[in-house]
This record gives structure tokens, sequence and C-alpha cells, in this order.
């Protein structure tokens, strides 16, 4: 209990000698007009738009390799089934 009230203490003497030295400052116009358009501006980079065939390729081969998995997938159950009435 007694740590935290001298943290308390040294924080509040921390922020008043901080207080002391920092006086605000009023910004000169011209910079807050320089940074206002900074801040608006949009950059005129554009990212390259995908191709369609590319796209549509993708989707194809997700069709695919979907598809094969579910033929393997099936194989395996009816070789399992087909197994497990043998045994």
């Amino acid at each position: 209990m007694m740590a935290r009230r001298n943290l308390t203490v040294s924080s509040d003497a921390l922020e008043m000698r901080l207080q002391e030295l920092l006086r605000p400052v009023q910004p000169s116009p011209r910079l807050v007009q320089t940074v206002r358009q900074r801040l608006s501006f949009v950059p005129s980079i554009e990212l390259e738009k995908k191709s369609p065939k590319v796209r549509r390729s993708l989707m194809i081969l997700g069709g695919v390799l979907s598809a094969s998995l579910l033929i393997i997938t099936g194989v395996r159950a009816i070789f399992y089934l087909v197994n497990r009435a043998r045994a």
C-alpha cells in the first residue's frame, strides 16, 4: 500500500514538473495548412487488378482439386467398407 502511495506522489510530482517545463505552443497557420493538405492528399497509386482469366483459372483449379479429394475420399470409404465386410 505504501509503495502505491509513493508511486502516486512521485507521478504527481513528475506531472507537475512536466507541466512547468512543457508549455503549449501555437503552430503557425502555414504548418497547419501543410499538414492538413498532406492528410487529405490521396495518392495516385492504383493496385493492378487481377485479370478475369487468372480468377477463372484459379476457380477451375480449386474445383478440380476439390472434386479429386471427394473422389479419393469416396473410394477410400468404399474400400474400407468392402474390407470390413470380408473380415
